[in-house]
């Protein structure tokens, strides 16, 4: 990809010819201004935020992080000091983050004269303040002295904490904004119209702890691209397949529990989606208070949940960080800025809400079908296929559905009785023509209320050009509230006929990429979906009024929930109606704050 512009040329390097440089360059929230005296004017500016060193161990241990250039320490309080936990704080280099101290420190003084930034804060990551002490040099393994920004370790208090990195707004960038070169600026924008934050104002810009099935995916991906004659670094490839996973993808992959291997785990995981969507409705509802509009360009939320050890209550935590980009704007500056500058605000702040509202819709609506069936009834198994198409995606933003194509399916109605056996299911193409065996191991709870698992094991396909090494092979497992639209939606793939809505929940869990050691395509995933039974109802309840603030006797039929939160394989839907619950939420928050999201003229 040539450098399209003179200009761009002349403030970076115009030997970038891919968007892979971009991918593996931008995103890390850093200046392109002098830092040494970003770093002098900040502490003369803040001296009141600098702590003692000896509050603190020393040296400092560095930590290993998953991206970005900053360097990251553990910092401990002494043992005379009874810190809060062991790992309470870690410290970021203050070299590489002058912007968000000033950022903290005004949230600080705001929070303390203002109950609006007061709610916003307990959802911001907490910073204690600055402090200079000696640090482990990462390469050299030598210790110096560093003046560190002292964060909040979203992991204490953690076992093994999953911990998702989501980048809000969807352009990430702006040019002559904190330091922000044009260049940069464009090389940020290509990656933002390539990736999933062009399609819902955010995207996933990494993962720790992921699961074994994302991994496997990643892994593939890279594998069949060192088979080739790409130069695509493996790190580039794993960042650019989780910036375009949509958030249906990576929320399922953050609430995927099949590593703890029992039965009763994905009590766990739908405790952990009803934690997450209580936390993210609290920022919501302090972002929309905030009296006037905010610049924050390039933050993120985190999403951490306990993956060490089960629970029907996991650790869940949602926090707002990274504000190297971002700045703090009081009523009183905001009325100081010239019209154009307010209606820049507005701009960028109406991105951030609507980003933040579409995240707290995709978990309303995973809360909605996962985690608030009466019972399962049917299962229907999809054999799905898609080409490696992970550079071209970055060179002409193709869609992932562009390059996934259904090669059969099965149905399996769930026994009343239940039970557990092994089941060999006939796979089904176009036209009812049979195309291979699908086998599987069900055990099914009675009329579907409690777990019913499943685990997909291998199978036998007489479908030329199913070959594992050339193309990803997964298998789609999908689980239906009603009989009725299971068999619905089979036939109408089959028919060749657009697949219609359900009138009852569904909710689809995806296997790892198939291997091929014998000839037939092999899988060792493991599924388990959980009916309620009575509790439903005060679950569906439940569900309305946090997510629309409503009871159920006050929404009319036409905003029940198949309506606000259809599933996820209804792409033309899914957007509408994600439309639809985020207007109807700004809307709201400008009649109250009109300044917030009315341009001006």
């Amino acid at each position: 990809m040539q450098v399209v512009s003179d200009g761009y040329a002349q403030e970076g390097n115009a030997n970038l010819v891919s968007i892979w440089d971009f991918i593996a360059e931008v995103s890390t929230g850093q200046g392109d201004s002098s830092i040494e005296e970003d770093v002098k004017e900040v502490q003369q500016e803040t001296e009141h935020g600098w702590l003692s060193p000896s509050l603190f161990e020393e040296p400092c241990v560095p930590l290993a992080v998953s991206g970005g250039t900053a360097y990251f320490f553990h910092v401990r309080y002494r043992r005379d000091n009874t810190p809060p936990c062991e790992h309470a704080l870690v410290g970021k280099d203050l070299a590489h983050a002058s912007d968000e101290l000033e950022f903290y420190q005004k949230l600080r003084t705001a929070a303390q004269c203002d109950e609006l930034w007061a709610a916003f804060s307990v959802s911001s990551m907490a910073c204690p303040g600055v402090v200079r002490l000696q640090c482990i040099n990462p390469k050299s393994q030598k210790a110096e002295s560093r003046e560190l920004l002292l964060l909040e370790n979203l992991g204490g208090g953690f076992d093994q904490m999953r911990l998702l990195d989501v980048k809000m707004g969807a352009e990430t960038s702006v040019a002559r904004w904190k330091g922000k070169s044009r260049l940069n600026a464009w090389k940020n924008s290509c990656v933002d119209q390539r990736t999933n934050s062009a399609v819902e104002g955010f995207r996933l810009e990494g993962m720790e702890c992921s699961p074994a099935a994302l991994e496997e995916r990643v892994a593939f991906l890279v594998s069949a691209k060192s088979r080739g004659t790409s130069v695509v670094t493996p790190k580039a490839i794993k960042r650019f397949t989780y910036q375009r996973l949509r958030a249906s993808k990576f929320l399922s992959a953050c609430l995927d529990v099949s590593h703890f291997g029992i039965e009763g785990a994905e009590l766990h995981a739908q405790g952990a989606a009803w934690s997450a969507l209580r936390q993210l409705r609290k920022l919501l509802l302090a972002l929309l208070q905030i009296p006037v509009p905010q610049q924050w360009i390039g933050s993120s939320v985190a999403l951490g949940v306990e993956m060490g050890k089960l629970s029907q209550e996991p650790r869940v935590l949602v926090k707002v960080f990274d504000w190297g980009r971002s700045e703090l704007s009081t009523a009183e500056e905001h009325a100081s800025l010239q019209p154009e500058k307010r209606q820049e605000r507005a701009y960028y702040w109406q991105q951030y809400l609507g980003a933040t509202c579409r995240l707290y819709w995709e978990v309303s609506r995973l809360v909605a079908h996962r985690c608030c069936c009466h019972s399962w009834t049917a299962l229907v198994f999809e054999l799905k296929t898609e080409s490696l198409s992970v550079v071209r995606a970055a060179v002409l933003g193709s869609e992932p559905s562009e390059s996934t194509a259904t090669k059969g399916m099965s149905l399996f109605q769930l026994p009343l009785e239940g039970g557990k056996a092994d089941i060999a299911l006939p796979l089904l193409g176009c036209r009812y023509r049979l195309v291979g065996m699908l086998h599987t191991l069900i055990s099914a709870s009675p009329a579907g209320v409690g777990s019913s698992t499943v685990e997909v094991l291998n199978a036998s396909v007489t479908e030329a050009g199913l070959d594992s090494s050339s193309a990803l092979i997964t298998v789609n497992v999908i689980a239906f509230e009603r009989l009725g639209d299971a068999r619905l939606h089979m036939e109408a793939w089959s028919s060749g006929s657009v697949v219609p809505l359900p009138r009852g929940r569904m909710y689809m869990q995806s296997t790892a990429p198939a291997t091929q050691p014998s000839g037939s395509l092999t899988w060792k995933d493991r599924f388990e979906f959980h009916g309620l039974g009575a509790e439903a109802a005060s679950a569906q309840a439940e569900l309305l009024e946090v997510s629309t603030g409503q009871k159920e006797h006050d929404v009319r039929k036409d905003q029940t929930w198949p309506d606000l939160f259809p599933p996820v394989t209804e792409e033309s839907v899914e957007a509408q109606a994600a439309y639809v619950f985020t207007h109807k939420i700004l809307s709201g928050a400008a009649a109250d704050h009109a300044c917030i999201l009315q341009p001006e003229r």
